[in-house]
């Protein structure tokens, strides 16, 4: 094990020093984004005392923004160059955490400040992805891309656990803190990184007035990825609710601790696999996979949540590497376009969802029959896997090379 622990930690220290400092940077900044999201509801009723059907409009047009808004980030990175959209993007999301700080005082200032922190993912996240593929060999991408998975995830699962000791104290102090994390942040991407020249004018063939003709082509993994996104809010929105309902609160914070440990250690170690596979296979078992954790759920008890967790995580995890990779072969030339096509998907799927989980989840409520609710989920999932196995073709398993970085 002490071994294995070396020549993790050699191979790290091997690495540029740009690469090594934005790997560690999309921890902390989802570190820091995770400590105020979840509670960003809390915050605007306690904190700055909006109405709850005021929060859930405002929450849902921001969670859109936050991930469809992603192939506008896309095109911004592709255009102005990786760094100068991801240090661009911290700082607007620094200022709007500063904004939510002083809501409380002027309220006007909730919505656009709001709106400034989902927007910065949708312009950060494409960029930071690119920037790391477009950093390592061909061979290393599917792997590198897995790490940085696995860095945002960890930030993901700490966040709220290290935010709920100060959310209740005063949540101004929090904004602020995150505030000066996200200075901070800014700072090293704009020292430490070394910048990594636009793709040429000639390359640059996607803007948002073709954008149509792109989505035609890359159909496949765009139809796919949202249907992964589809499947995967179900658990994300209403697990929480379910679990309040079947087995306490506390639950769900062990069902989420699982599904962050799986995906933060499995998904690196599977990459290869992943970006080999036979692409409709892998959908068919994937979301094959997510139907039987979904069933699973359905139980209600813990054992049936966490075991249903595990098996919903494993298809997971090869359905969001994998979706990202089959985009960027498909875009080789625009990793940056390819991540806000993927954050896209995620948007109209997680929308979708949202609609649709509501309806299904008030129903079987009203009708004492929650389990059902994850039956419902796990016959769409396994409607998936039909439509994958129907229509889900990739002329190679093998993932093309994308463009080697400037120098």
């Amino acid at each position: 094990m002490l071994g294995y622990v070396a020549q993790k930690y050699r191979f790290f220290a091997s690495l540029s020093t740009s690469l090594k400092s934005l790997i560690l940077s999309s921890f902390v900044v989802a570190f820091g984004s995770f400590m105020v999201t979840p509670f960003l509801a809390i915050f605007l009723e306690r904190g700055v005392g909006m109405e709850l059907h005021a929060i859930g409009t405002l929450v849902a047009v921001a969670t859109f923004v936050q991930f469809g808004g992603g192939v506008v980030g896309g095109v911004v990175a592709d255009r102005f160059g990786l760094k100068p959209s991801m240090v661009f993007a911290l700082a607007f999301r620094t200022v709007g955490f500063v904004m939510l700080a002083f809501a409380t005082i002027v309220p006007a200032v909730t919505i656009p400040a709001v709106l400034l922190v989902a927007a910065g993912p949708a312009v950060y996240l494409p960029a930071n992805k690119a920037y790391i593929l477009s950093s390592v060999s061909s061979e290393m991408k599917p792997l590198f891309l897995s790490i940085s998975n696995a860095a945002l995830n960890a930030g993901m699962a700490l966040g709220p656990l290290v935010a709920a000791v100060f959310i209740n104290d005063d949540p101004r102090l929090l904004l602020f803190g995150v505030a000066i994390l996200f200075t901070f942040i800014t700072l090293i991407h704009q020292g430490l990184l070394t910048p990594i020249a636009p793709a040429p004018a000639q390359a640059r063939r996607v803007s948002l007035g073709n954008l149509s003709d792109v989505l035609k082509r890359v159909w496949r993994p765009v139809v796919f990825n949202t249907l992964t996104f589809f499947t995967y809010f179900y658990f994300q929105n209403f697990m929480g609710l379910y679990a309040a309902n079947v087995s306490g609160v506390k639950v769900f914070g062990w069902v989420m601790l699982l599904n962050f440990v799986m995906m933060f250690v499995l998904q690196p170690m599977l990459a290869g696999f992943t970006a080999r596979a036979n692409y409709r296979l892998l959908l068919v078992g994937a979301f094959s996979m997510m139907s039987l954790g979904m069933l699973i759920m359905s139980l209600g008890s813990l054992l049936g949540l966490l075991l249903g967790t595990a098996f919903m995580t494993v298809g997971e995890i090869f359905l969001f590497l994998r979706g990202d990779l089959e985009l960027v072969a498909q875009l080789p030339e625009q990793p940056a376009i390819a991540f806000g096509i993927q954050r896209l998907t995620a948007g109209v799927g997680g929308l979708l969802s949202g609609i649709a989980g509501g309806s299904l989840f008030a129903h079987y409520k009203a009708a004492n029959t929650l389990g059902m609710f994850w039956v419902a989920v796990a016959s769409q999932c396994a409607l998936a896997a039909l439509l994958s196995l129907a229509f889900a073709r990739a002329p190679a398993p093998a993932m093309p090379a994308l463009a080697e970085p400037s120098r």
